[in-house]
């Protein structure tokens, strides 16, 4: 497997490509780049992570596997307008936040104190905010994006209790899943065409999975540090 950085910087290179593929609007480096992006962070995180895998790690490659799956669903959506494809990748990045959480919480519960900041109940609000806000526009969409807000939020309020990387990849994800929802309101309300849009969601998006597998892998060398020095 190669090196760790080198996997880093591949993932960064590859991130710089979509963004700015996106901004152009050249589709084809698009569809070309964005299958790569979760594949070179999950062996980034497994050629940095000790052997057995710690149960942390095991669930967040599984949230990066759903992750991957929900962008290709998403993009296939775009090019045959399906939203059966659109609810399956709003679904597999459901269930994305659900691993995320699941690995999150021992980790925060085994903190000092045991819960995650106080500002993080902020999340709670800002859920609720986003949601009336576009609801009367969502019909039968609206269910699952509420589901999808509370599953996001919870991963943003759990991930604010590991570290401060963690913590600001889950506000990342928050605010591109924000601009997701606010799309067509960002779309009358700002100077942007819709390819800078969609650009800027990805922008955050990839910064957002970096910082958490990030925090991911800082946290996970305290746990062997702490585990190391009990068996000691």
């Amino acid at each position: 497997m190669p090196r760790p950085r080198v996997l880093l910087i591949s993932y960064a290179a590859v991130a710089v490509v979509q963004v700015l593929s996106l901004a152009l609007s050249l589709q084809p480096l698009v569809v070309l780049t964005k299958p790569l992006l979760m594949p070179l962070l999950a062996a980034y995180l497994v050629a940095v992570s000790p052997r057995p895998f710690h149960r942390m790690v095991r669930l967040v490659l599984g949230a990066l596997a759903f992750s991957w799956l929900g962008d290709m669903l998403l993009e296939t959506s775009r090019a045959f307008d399906g939203d059966g494809l659109y609810l399956g990748g709003m679904g597999a990045f459901l269930l994305a936040h659900v691993l995320y959480i699941v690995a999150f919480t021992p980790v925060v519960r085994a903190g000092t104190p045991p819960r995650p900041p106080l500002w993080a109940l902020l999340y709670v609000l800002y859920g609720a905010v986003m949601v009336g806000a576009v609801g009367s526009t969502l019909g039968s969409f609206l269910l699952p994006v509420t589901l999808y807000a509370v599953a996001i939020c919870t991963m943003g309020i759990v991930a604010s209790g590991v570290n401060v990387w963690t913590a600001a990849g889950a506000a990342a994800f928050v605010l591109s899943d924000s601009l997701i929802m606010l799309s067509q309101d960002l779309a009358d309300a700002l100077p942007f065409e819709f390819s800078l849009q969609r650009a800027l969601v990805m922008s955050t998006y990839v910064v957002a999975q970096a910082l958490i597998v990030y925090g991911v892998v800082l946290e996970q060398r305290l746990i062997w540090a702490r585990e190391t020095a009990d068996e000691g």
